[in-house]
């Protein structure tokens, strides 16, 4: 079982490496297509610089060429993807392959988002609307249950869109309204108002701990998008230990 679990922390730290890409790129209107380079001198990366981790450890954190300090952003999304998939391997490796495949994709998806919220604030619709396509395509073709996961992603788009009226924009975005669609179409009814529940307990828990060591304020902004795609991944990853709570909806 360690060389597959070996493999899956690989395969995380190839995907950090893309999506660190995007991370960089898509909030700056830059293409994906073209190579890294160093976002202080501009020179181009050579391959052996664009090892997940072990660059960036080699390099001891900086350009090779100008002495630029190395983002820890980068490591850190990689170190984390890797992790993550490992895990979720870990914890079920009994999935047939088609259920892998499907589990991963929403992995990927959910982790993108994680971070894209968590340092810049957004939800990119490039991310999200052909998540919500896909995944409503994947239950029309392959499960009996696809309106069961239209609903779920309707309601509970339309319960943020009620929230998103009634703070006036001021907590939540509408990329927010967008992700909620995306978890109904993802987990369905109950794991997707599990979720959905969870990341709303998860941020307000995380804000009144920072509002109670005077890391933040009232005024700040709370990043919604990454605890809701947080507790999708973690009912991903910890599956078996989230379905008693389905009980609670039947």
């Amino acid at each position: 079982m360690f060389p597959e679990i070996f493999l899956a922390f690989v395969g995380g730290l190839i995907f950090g490496s893309f999506l660190n890409v995007l991370l960089w790129r898509l909030p700056e209107g830059e293409s994906i297509l073209g190579r890294s380079h160093c976002r202080h001198c501009s020179r181009m990366l050579a391959w052996y610089e664009l090892v997940p981790i072990v660059s960036f450890i080699f390099l001891k954190g900086r350009c090779r060429a100008c002495g630029g300090k190395i983002h820890l952003r980068y490591p850190l999304v990689e170190l984390s993807s890797g992790i993550v998939l490992a895990l979720f391997w870990w914890t079920n490796s009994g999935l047939s392959v088609q259920d892998s495949i499907v589990s991963v994709f929403a992995i990927l998806i959910l982790l993108s988002l994680f971070f894209f919220d968590l340092f810049y604030f957004i939800l990119p619709d490039v991310i999200t609307i052909p998540g919500i396509v896909i995944f409503l395509g994947y239950h029309f073709i392959q499960t009996d249950s696809f309106w069961a996961y239209a609903l779920t992603a309707l309601l509970l788009a339309l319960f943020f869109a009620i929230l998103y009226g009634v703070s006036g924009s001021q907590k939540m975005g509408f990329g927010d309204i967008k992700l909620a669609a995306l978890l109904g179409s993802i987990f369905g009814y109950p794991m997707g108002v599990i979720n959905t529940v969870a990341g709303i307990w998860l941020a307000a828990l995380t804000a009144i701990f920072l509002l109670a060591i005077r890391k933040a304020t009232l005024k700040d902004p709370v990043p919604l998008g990454s605890f809701l795609t947080l507790a999708g991944l973690l009912s991903i990853i910890f599956a078996n230990e989230f379905a008693p709570l389905t009980l609670f909806f039947r």
